[in-house]
């Protein structure tokens, strides 16, 4: 686990960057994965008040939406970092989104996906590629993550 300005950026995550949308995903097995928003994501949207997930069974293109979430100052989608189905989703979450922002890379996951073409995987950011860019976007958004 790597910490700068107090965000935690786990190594052994997949990650989708784009701009200023970062998001994990856990690989499960050849074809599933865990997804959910980073700890920087999280404290720059600050306390979430809504989450809404795409049903189960729902097909989603890599980047489109597979969530959206509000909070007192930002609402927008959480992109896909791949192509696939969703085929789980954290009704936790949708229950008491502040999970989000108190756990986003254990309780606060928002959907299972089952993978379309696994080669996309290849494309996310990983190890210290991963590290450097997030580190990159904390420093120039000046962030400095907390949990609530």
């Amino acid at each position: 686990m790597v910490v700068e300005s107090n965000c935690e950026i786990p190594e052994n995550l997949l990650y989708y960057i784009d701009g200023k949308n970062t998001v994990w995903a856990k690989q499960e097995s050849a074809d599933t994965i865990l997804v959910g928003i980073t700890d920087i994501a999280q404290t720059m949207a600050g306390k979430v008040v809504k989450v809404r997930i795409k049903k189960k069974g729902t097909k989603v293109e890599k980047g489109k939406p597979v969530a959206t979430m509000e909070s007192g100052k930002w609402a927008g989608p959480v992109p896909a970092p791949v192509s696939g189905e969703i085929v789980d989703v954290n009704g936790e979450v949708e229950k008491s989104p502040v999970l989000v922002n108190r756990d986003p890379y254990g309780n606060g996951w928002l959907v299972r996906m089952k993978v379309a073409n696994p080669e996309e995987l290849k494309q996310l950011y990983t190890g210290a590629q991963a590290v450097q860019k997030l580190k990159e976007l904390v420093t120039a958004e000046k962030i400095s993550c907390k949990r609530l």
